[in-house]
Order: structure tokens, then C-alpha cells, then sequence
């Protein structure tokens, strides 16, 4: 779970780096390769510059992840449950995206406590995030069908709880 948050958080960011975006939103695909195993996940994610995000993963488990500028809240369907955690111990992704070098035209790298995050770029927006994690996992972050500066309502970057969900606070 903090895998798929961490990524997520991370992403969000990565339009930012040397791009301005009013919203974004896109299909993406995320594999993860460990030794043992390789993850697909696929999903749709929904951004505004005032750091608001939804990313929606249709498989292999449905859950919504929404972020705002205090917290992440994780809905899962399956278990009928919420998870909401606050964002406190988060690192500063406009800091460490502001250090995001340009290695070509198409290729940025950006480090953060110790793991290389390398932006794949194509005619001004993000394409692909590849990254090996702490555990040597290697993830890939394929986006999809971009639109960039197109309406995305409040409405759906606000989480719906609902009341029989069990809500954990972290």
C-alpha cells in the first residue's frame, strides 16, 4: 500500500517539474517487477495544480486514492473500508521535482533519498516514470491518453466516504 501511495504521490508532482499544468488527466498503466513477481495495475488519474488528485486503479484491486494538500484518503470497495492519512511526513515533491535535471529532450531525472526517478517526456508533458524502488522492485508508470487544462470538477477530487464504510485514521 505505501508502495502504490508513494508512487502515486510522486507522480502527482512529476508534471510540475518544468511543465505547468492547470489539471491533467490520463490512463495509466503501472508495473511492478520484483524477483518474484510482476504487477500490472491499471487506473485513471485526475490532477488540478492546487494539488488536488484522484487516481482511480480499475485493476488488479478496484480503490480510489485521493490527495488533497493535508491528506490522502484510500477508499476500497472490496473491503468496505477507508483509509485516511495525513500527508506530515510526506517529502516536498515541488522541492525535490525543482531538482529534476534535464538529461535530453525527452528524458529527465530527479533524486530522492536515494532512489533516481527518470521522466520520460514527449512534446512537453510526462509519457513514462521508471524507477527502482529500496526493495529492487522496478516500476514503470505508463501514461496514456493525456489531456492536459481540461475541466475537472471539484466534486470528483472529493472523497465520498460511505457510511458504512469502516474509516481507519493513520
Amino acid at each position: 500500500m505505501k508502495k502504490i501511495l508513494f508512487t502515486a504521490i510522486f507522480s502527482l508532482g512529476l508534471f510540475g517539474a518544468d511543465l505547468s499544468f492547470k489539471t491533467l488527466q490520463s490512463d495509466f498503466v503501472q508495473v511492478v517487477n520484483s524477483k518474484d513477481s510482476i504487477v500490472n495495475y491499471t487506473g485513471t488519474f485526475y490532477a488540478k495544480s492546487d494539488n488536488t488528485a484522484l487516481w482511480i486503479y480499475k485493476s488488479p484491486t478496484p480503490k480510489k486514492i485521493y490527495f488533497n494538500k493535508t491528506h490522502v484518503v484510500v477508499i476500497e470497495d472490496e473491503l468496505e473500508q477507508a483509509v485516511i492519512t495525513s500527508l506530515d511526513d510526506t517529502p516536498n515533491l515541488t522541492l525535490i521535482l525543482s531538482s529534476a535535471k534535464k538529461i535530453t529532450s525527452e528524458l529527465y531525472k530527479a533524486s530522492y533519498d536515494g532512489t533516481d526517478y527518470f521522466i520520460s517526456i514527449k512534446n512537453g508533458v510526462a509519457t513514462a516514470i521508471d524507477y527502482a524502488d529500496k526493495l529492487d522492485n522496478k516500476i514503470k508508470i505508463t501514461l496514456k491518453n493525456l489531456k492536459k487544462d481540461i475541466a475537472i470538477s471539484k466534486e470528483l477530487l472529493t472523497p465520498k466516504i460511505p457510511q458504512n464504510y469502516d474509516v481507519v485514521t493513520q
